[in-house]
């Protein structure tokens, strides 16, 4: 249990530290934008290298065998989304204020969804590989989720700072992290952690 503390005492300190560099505007520096985008991937990595070293150690494993087929589609999936993702915003962002087309129609952050997806799927490679650890990387996993859904919340009160009517009128249209309806009685922040607590609890039968 105390490994499991120092790992979420760590989580919590990066994402405090990264939610006061988010760039303010959607026109500040992309770099700031990307890095706090993938800093929450990059401590569920760190963390599932910390507490189950031998399922990442087995590279040929991950990427072949048979045996967790079914988390190595999950994953190639978010990354596709991601990926997709992406593009859209590079391309679109240039031309418009806010990104409403393709994945961003489904989703209002499918950059997160899709890194979401991508850490679901090695998630259940990990529970599937029965290395040693690897029942702590489902804590891990959600505390990422947490992460993103603190970031796009973060992110969504500037947005209708700057843009009000327009981005409401988008929320009111599009799902927020999940691409599942709205509950009016439930924020959307709380519904997204309630979808990934479900989850996470058939994870645990894997």
């Amino acid at each position: 249990m105390g490994k499991i503390r120092h790992v979420i005492e760590a989580l919590i300190s990066v994402f405090l530290f990264v939610f006061q560099r988010i760039p303010l505007s959607s026109t500040s520096d992309v770099l700031h934008t990307i890095s706090a985008m993938l800093t929450p991937l990059a401590v569920y990595l760190f963390s599932l290298r910390w507490t189950s070293p031998d399922f990442l150690g087995q590279i040929d494993f991950i990427l072949f065998s048979e045996k967790i087929v079914f988390g190595r589609i999950v994953a190639i999936t978010g990354f596709i989304v991601f990926l997709a993702a992406c593009v859209t915003l590079l391309r679109v962002r240039r031309k418009e204020k806010i990104v409403t087309t393709r994945l961003y129609s489904v989703v209002r952050h499918p950059q997160y969804f899709g890194i979401i997806v991508v850490t679901l799927g090695i998630t259940i490679m990990s529970l599937q590989s029965g290395f040693g650890g690897a029942d702590n990387v489902v804590l891990i996993w959600l505390i990422q989720v947490l992460g993103y859904v603190m970031l796009a919340a973060y992110e969504e009160r500037h947005l209708m700072n700057e843009h009000k009517e327009e981005y409401q009128q988008y929320k009111q249209k599009v799902s927020f992290i999940f691409p599942v309806p709205a509950v009016t009685e439930i924020p959307e922040p709380l519904l997204s952690l309630a979808l990934a607590l479900v989850i996470a609890f058939f994870l645990t039968f894997l």
